[in-house]
């Protein structure tokens, strides 16, 4: 009984990796990445402004989530789109 549960897990698993592989995000995750992607930059660009003109003391820490977080919508965005393949991002 233990290898029978072993097995489905495991196929149910591999089901699961190779769904989420073939199968690209439903059209309003598209939509909600996306929109989110084209206000974020602009967000995170008025906040760091902000935070540079201010003394918070982890300043530098937040802008630079905020320039990371703007990096993670641009990725989400590109897979959402399938724009996103699988080799590594050549850096100019």
């Amino acid at each position: 009984m233990e290898t029978v549960l072993k097995a489905l897990l495991v196929l149910s698993l591999a089901a699961s990796v190779f769904g989420c592989v073939t199968v690209g995000p439903p059209q309003r995750i598209q939509d909600a990445v996306h929109t989110a992607n084209r206000y974020m930059p602009e967000y995170v660009a008025e906040s760091n402004k902000a935070l540079a003109a201010s003394e918070h003391p982890d300043r530098e820490r937040l802008t630079g989530i905020g320039t990371r977080l703007v990096s993670v919508m641009k990725a989400l965005d590109r897979w959402a789109s399938g724009q996103e393949t699988n080799q590594k991002e050549v850096n100019p």
